[in-house]
């Protein structure tokens, strides 16, 4: 790595061989995916990039500064990107503009920290977050770009939609569906074999017992419909 990727080093255990990993998103969950990077040990190196240029040259872990996206076009090849933006129409959209221009050497990257409890039956799409203390439990299937959040449980066979989000604490019974870009808000409840639609919103502390159309945004116990979500 040359001096003008300033990284933190993942720990002695990553392979030899192990690529590099850019956590693009100085936010929160920025954060929260570079410290499940380095705690997974699985990388060379973690980056963090952003295209705000208020934040360049920033820290968003201590030692992690925050680089500008045509860094990243020098990158030595391969190496893994990971989107790190809690809103998902923007998480899906960075992603898509990323690997069409200065992500084109890269390859989407899922990050699982350590903590956190995976079946080995279940399945993950590319560019997945999977935090610490979350359960995504056995034959569960994730899509691409899912993020399930700290002590979340997507449990068995449920099936989690491309880019949607499970929020902190968020519970998902067996057999549940989650559509592709939906949010589960922070603590809610999702009975099994529900289903919430695609782009649509169970919001937080609320618990559904019936399933959610597409694009709509619901709240409360039990949980009725506010408004359409915004797609």
């Amino acid at each position: 790595m040359t001096a003008s990727f300033p990284s933190l080093r993942a720990p002695a255990a990553a392979p030899g061989d192990a690529p590099v990993l850019v956590v693009f998103g100085a936010g929160g969950h920025g954060r929260v995916a570079a410290d499940a990077a380095l705690a997974s040990r699985a990388w060379s190196a973690v980056l963090a990039c952003d295209r705000r240029e208020q934040l360049w040259g920033s820290e968003l872990l201590p030692g992690l500064r925050v680089l500008a996206p045509g860094a990243l076009r020098e990158l030595p090849r391969p190496w893994g990107l990971h989107v790190a933006i809690g809103d998902n129409a923007s998480r899906r959209r960075e992603a898509r503009s990323l690997l069409l221009d200065e992500a084109r050497a890269a390859f989407l990257a899922s990050v699982v920290h350590p903590l956190a409890a995976l079946s080995p039956s279940a399945q993950l799409g590319p560019g997945c977050l999977l935090a610490a203390h979350c359960v995504v439990g056995p034959l569960a299937l994730l899509g691409e770009g899912v993020i399930v959040n700290h002590t979340a449980v997507v449990d068995h066979d449920c099936t989690v939609g491309a880019w949607a989000h499970v929020a902190p604490g968020a519970r998902l019974g067996g057999a549940a569906r989650v559509g592709a870009g939906a949010l589960l808000g922070s603590g809610c409840s999702l009975l099994p074999g529900l289903r919430v639609g695609d782009n649509s919103v169970l919001g937080a502390g609320a618990v559904a017992l019936r399933d959610l159309p597409d694009s709509e945004r619901w709240a409360g116990v039990p949980a009725r419909p506010l408004h359409r979500a915004p797609v």
